[in-house]
Order: structure tokens, then sequence, then C-alpha cells
């Protein structure tokens, strides 16, 4: 429910106030931990982890507490992963 209010406070242009409001909220509900889901893309063995993003100098970085390899996946793209087992299979570990 609060991402739908937030949805209708900053598409309300009338009022300056809501639209100050809504980007301190935006930017607020952008920094709280989530939940991602690490896919292996050949057995489709599945993985949580938690992330959060964090300022390091003027970059908004994101800070993964549980990283891919300290739950058993093996990155290799962008959003692309194997599990440990398959990673051996295919000759990436």
């Amino acid at each position: 429910m609060s991402s739908f209010t937030f949805s209708r406070a900053s598409s309300d242009s009338s009022s300056s106030s809501s639209s100050s409001s809504s980007s301190s909220f935006q930017s607020s509900y952008s920094m709280e931990p989530r939940v991602e889901v690490m896919r292996c893309s050949r057995c489709a063995k599945t993985v949580e982890t938690i992330s959060t993003m964090q300022y390091q100098g003027n970059e908004l970085r994101r800070v993964s507490t549980d990283d891919a390899s300290a739950n058993g996946m093996v990155r290799f793209g962008h959003n692309l992963y194997y599990c440990d087992r398959c990673a051996k299979m295919v000759g990436y570990k």
C-alpha cells in the first residue's frame, strides 16, 4: 500500500509540498534492504539474498550482504548465475 501511496503522491503535480515529500520518500524507500533471487541458468536452483544500496563517495552502489559465492552461486554475467555444481560442470570453477 505504501508504494501505491507513493505513486499517487508523485503524480500529483498541483501541490509542490506533496512532490517534495514524495521525493524524500522515494530516496528513503530505495535505501531499504530488498530480497534478490539468484537462479542457476542450468539447473534452476534458486537462492535468495538480501542487498542494500549505499553511497560510496558520490556514487550510489548496490552492496550485497550475502554475495553470490557465499550462497554457493557463481556469477558469470549481469543477473546470470550458476550454482557451484553446474559451474564445475561447465568449467567456470
